[in-house]
């Protein structure tokens, strides 16, 4: 849950200005890598980054935040993770873990590319929502160097981020679920 709690302290950062809502996933890259890790190390089983992106996209439709693009993209990245966790080490690596996590860090992403595929959309969700102060900076925030830089900073933050935190990489040998 911590995984999830940072990407909705992030998301709420986002109601306070439009650049922090197109940003979200830089910041949310660098506070949800100790959660992911720790996830990681202690239950190296299939799944968990599929878990993690399914939970996301379940807390973010019950706020009333999903999309369909938000949708796909939890799924696909989702899969693309739990893929990289099985190839890079058979879900009990460090690669594997860093590799799957850059993936997962672009979820927020999918949550803001709606205003690149559907501008109608967003700008009248987003009026309805914040009024003419997202209105005023939308020209601004649809730039591809926006979008090519928010890219680039979650890239180079997810990585250096999960990196470091993996450093002393020891995943569990046995699973105890049911015991204290």
């Amino acid at each position: 849950m911590l995984y999830v709690l940072a990407f909705l302290i992030v998301e709420g950062m986002g109601m306070s200005h439009p650049y922090l809502w197109t940003y979200s996933a830089v910041p949310a890259a660098i506070l949800a890598a100790w959660p992911y890790y720790k996830l990681n190390e202690r239950y190296p089983l299939p799944g968990i980054a599929m878990l993690c992106a399914v939970l996301l996209l379940m807390i973010n439709f019950l706020f009333g935040q999903g999309h369909i693009v938000f949708a796909l993209g939890c799924v696909v990245l989702g899969f693309i993770a739990e893929g990289l966790r099985k190839f890079l080490g058979n879900y009990r690596s460090r690669k594997g873990t860093i590799a799957s996590y850059v993936v997962m860090s672009f979820i927020p992403f999918t949550k803001t590319c709606v205003w690149w595929i559907n501008f109608e959309l967003a700008s009248d969700m987003n009026i309805y929502n914040y009024e003419d102060v997202y209105y005023a900076t939308q020209g601004r925030m649809l730039s591809m160097s926006v979008l090519s830089t928010m890219l680039a900073l979650t890239f180079v933050l997810a990585l250096i981020s999960i990196w470091l935190v993996t450093r002393h990489w020891n995943p569990r040998e046995r699973y105890h679920f049911m015991e204290r």
